[in-house]
């Protein structure tokens, strides 16, 4: 017997108010509800159907009892998350899919909006690939991204980044992005087997979700850049456990072309993204927790005109 999708509500994802460092916060500051006719109360934002799923006969009940313990995990995550690290990987096919572009950003972040990410941008092209150190700090609902050495020349001499709005794609006051509802709704994970992390063994659990089919996911995310070369709503989510301990280790979120630098393009789908968040507050399988980054803006004359790396800020959780 197959088993039921969960749907939840989305008011803790966009609640009214100033942005809140913590989810948990906003559900201290009252977002509760009061219970119909036995005066208890529940979260916003909880199942709106019976917490009881029917089980398969051809699940074992321990592949079930992780699968049930992988949500749980999450969901306590994303009520009160703590800080870690987060990779962020696009793939980019351009000039008529004869030009790869490959980002890969990596570093601490803080669910108040802050992280502090470096890493490369790769260009595949005519049989070369060229490497580009790249960096972006996101502060105060701002990202900044760096603008390439080799561009920075005429109007844009001595200038080193772009900036663009994180919050653009979100619900108006929201306290999250649309990504939180997402990872939210993530109750019917399936076990796919066990891998590592960081010399730690890791469980493996996944789920296929519809942005299209979410309540209160924003249109200005649906109708994003990134979404639009994506070419789908369709969002895998895993969520990696602690093998034994059955602590949350890891989360990935991901659409459209598979991150490598030699994918090609589809008839639908020009681009592909995937976020990691990892090192998530609890015991670590990784040699050590990340720390609260320092996530300074840059100096004014260092920024540019431009807008910068709408992707990204689209792409991001906090």
């Amino acid at each position: 017997m197959a088993r039921g999708r969960r749907v939840r509500t989305a008011a803790t994802a966009f609640g009214r108010g100033p942005r809140a460092a913590l989810a948990a916060a906003a559900v201290a500051a009252g977002l509760v509800l009061a219970a119909a006719a036995c005066g208890t109360t529940v979260p916003m934002g909880a199942p709106t159907q019976s917490p009881t799923a029917t089980t398969s006969a051809s699940v074992p009940a321990a592949t079930r009892t992780a699968e049930l313990n992988a949500s749980t995990e999450l969901e306590q995550w994303l009520l009160n998350p703590q800080s870690g690290t987060i990779t962020y990987n696009t793939i980019q096919v351009t000039s008529g899919g004869s030009v790869n572009v490959m980002t890969m950003l990596t570093g601490p972040f803080a669910p108040s909006g802050a992280a502090n990410l470096t890493g490369t941008i790769e260009t595949l092209g005519s049989g070369t690939t060229t490497t580009d150190d790249a960096s972006a700090v996101e502060t105060q609902t701002r990202l900044y991204s760096t603008i390439p050495t080799a561009q920075q020349t005429g109007d844009l001499a001595d200038k080193q980044w772009n900036t663009t709005q994180v919050n653009a794609t979100w619900q108006n006051d929201a306290m999250h992005s649309g990504w939180w509802q997402v990872l939210f709704q993530a109750q019917d994970l399936k076990m796919e087997g066990v891998t590592g992390l960081g010399g730690a063994s890791v469980d493996v659990f996944s789920q296929v979700i519809d942005l299209a089919q979410l309540p209160n996911v924003p249109s200005s995310l649906l109708d994003s850049e990134a979404l639009r070369k994506a070419g789908t709503t369709k969002v895998e989510v895993d969520v990696e456990t602690l093998t034994g301990s059955g602590k949350l280790a890891k989360v990935i979120y991901k659409l459209g072309l598979p991150a490598a630098i030699d994918i090609s393009a589809t008839a639908t789908s020009t681009a592909g993204y995937e976020v990691d968040l990892s090192n998530l507050g609890g015991p670590s399988p990784t040699p050590s927790a990340s720390p609260t980054p320092s996530a300074t803006a840059p100096a004014p004359e260092t920024i540019a005109d431009g807008e910068g790396d709408v992707d990204l800020a689209a792409m991001l959780l906090f």
